[in-house]
């Protein structure tokens, strides 16, 4: 079998909890190989699976010190940092993961850029959570700089802008996203929203109503041009 069928194997072994005939394929690949990070990933993975957060700290940072350029060992080590509340260790350990995909190999993926913008749109959350908008607003520019379908990130980023005070910023990230995806609803209901929170409530009626024109049954622009309306 070979290295990647065997990875594949142990995965959906872990995947299914198996760990009774999982632990000796790992053990084995680790032996044979004892500097493979995917084999100290694999063990941290079944480690963590097993409620052993000490060992799968260590196994997770073992395989980014063997490869920088594991994505999947940096992804899962900043989660759990993150999940204990270790917020600016899960920020070092995931920036310095990404700094190193910024010279990945040409065989590389575009699903690990994906992988990562998901990754700083969850710390972008976070910071936008606890109200630190500058933090919040830095993250959502690299997830969306990785991911630019993901047009998601946009209006969030949007909406830190507004919490921050830059409403024209706010403003202008929603028109352009408007302009290069008009097809994308959401970005006009939030337009709509943020006309209507500065007192524009004709301009907002009209982005709900294109809304509407689209999608007659979409529930949150029928929603939201009945408030404007009662409103007047």
């Amino acid at each position: 079998m070979s290295a990647f069928g065997e990875d594949q194997q142990i995965q959906d072994l872990l995947s299914r909890k198996d760990f009774a005939r999982a632990e000796p394929m790992i053990l084995g690949k680790l032996k044979r190989e004892p500097e493979s990070a995917d084999a100290h990933y694999l063990l941290g993975v079944m480690r963590y699976f097993q409620g052993q957060l000490g060992p799968t700290v260590e196994h997770l940072r073992k395989a980014l010190a063997l490869d920088v350029h594991h994505t999947d060992a940096a992804i899962c080590l900043s989660v759990l940092y993150n999940d204990v509340g270790k917020y600016d260790d899960a920020r070092r350990v995931f920036e310095q993961a990404n700094q190193s995909v910024a010279h990945r190999r040409q065989n590389t993926t575009s699903g690990i850029d994906k992988k990562f913008a998901v990754k700083h749109m969850e710390l972008a959350d976070l910071y936008f959570r606890y109200r630190r908008y500058d933090e919040a607003i830095e993250e959502y520019s690299k997830a969306a700089a990785l991911d630019p379908l993901a047009h998601e990130i946009r209006i969030r980023r949007a909406k830190a802008y507004a919490k921050k005070g830059f409403l024209t910023r706010a403003m202008q990230e929603l028109q352009q996203l408007k302009t290069e995806a008009p097809s994308f609803l959401p970005a006009r209901i939030q337009l709509g929203l943020l006309h209507y929170s500065q007192g524009n409530v004709l301009d907002a009626e009209l982005e709900w109503e294109a809304v509407a024109e689209v999608d007659p049954n979409h529930r949150e622009a029928q929603a939201y041009l009945e408030m404007a309306r009662r409103s007047r």
